[in-house]
């Protein structure tokens, strides 16, 4: 009978005025997707301390301890592309990590 939120983002249009908080959330979505294709060789632990913080002027903001934001650091590139990829449209720009 109801369609769950997750789909509903998935069907915005793409060239819509999509207010910030919705877009915001979306972006989150599409980063946990990324990844788990990207990072699939990292063990679960790690992958459940991984957290997309914020999103603002075009820079995704991502939690993780130390060492993992180095190891993404690295594969920041893969990332960012699987991201946009995912949206459909370059929409992430450059991904900051901050150590938890």
């Amino acid at each position: 009978m109801f369609t769950s939120v997750g789909t509903l983002l998935k069907t915005l249009p793409k060239r819509s005025k999509i207010p910030d908080a919705v877009l915001a959330i979306h972006i989150r979505s599409a980063f946990d997707d990324a990844l788990k294709a990207t990072c699939s060789d990292l063990p679960a632990a790690v992958l459940t301390s991984i957290h997309a913080l914020s999103f603002k002027n075009k820079v995704l903001t991502i939690s993780s301890p130390r060492l993992v934001s180095v190891e993404l650091s690295m594969r920041s590139g893969k990332l960012l592309g699987e991201v946009n990829k995912i949206l459909g449209r370059r929409v992430v720009l450059r991904l900051r990590f901050k150590t938890a």
